[in-house]
């Protein structure tokens, strides 16, 4: 019964799955799509700013985060454990040091939860995304899925 108003009521997994994203709903997303390897590092803000960006592209409820990570889950792991350009490989070996660098190319994956994340949007909004991520960071280097295409 709807009581009168007209309004149907949601099934628990609907009242979920509309939730705003926070940072807690949006760990327990990545937690239940990626490896528990990737969850090594926390961003700066908390997850703020990646909350902000999945917002600026409508991604704004864990039903949304949700799909989005399950449509690309499998080739954000490809991505993760393959090898790495030249380009990205410096990078990371001057971020992380080369004692980490190597035990991260002994393992064989390289992106955080935030990078992971990062991937989803890239592969689900292409170049839309990739323009708004250089100019969230003032650079023009290659993207990190170019060579999948």
């Amino acid at each position: 019964m709807d009581g009168g108003s007209g309004a149907r009521r949601l099934s628990a997994r609907q009242r979920v799955a509309a939730q705003p994203l926070t940072r807690a709903l949006l760990l327990k997303a990545l937690r239940a799509h990626f490896p528990k390897k990737n969850d090594y590092q926390e961003p700066e803000t908390g997850y703020a700013e990646e909350i902000g960006e999945l917002q600026h592209f409508s991604v704004d409820s864990v039903g949304r985060l949700g799909a989005l990570l399950g449509r690309h889950r499998k080739r954000i792991l490809a991505i993760d454990r393959r090898p790495m350009d030249q380009w990205h490989q410096n990078m990371y070996r001057e971020e992380m040091g080369t004692a980490v660098f190597a035990d991260f190319l002994r393992r064989q994956f390289w992106f955080a939860y935030p990078g992971l994340l990062r991937l989803a949007l890239e592969l689900e909004f292409g170049e839309r995304y990739e323009t708004f991520a250089n100019q969230r960071d003032g650079t023009d280097h290659p993207a990190a899925i170019d060579s999948t295409r």
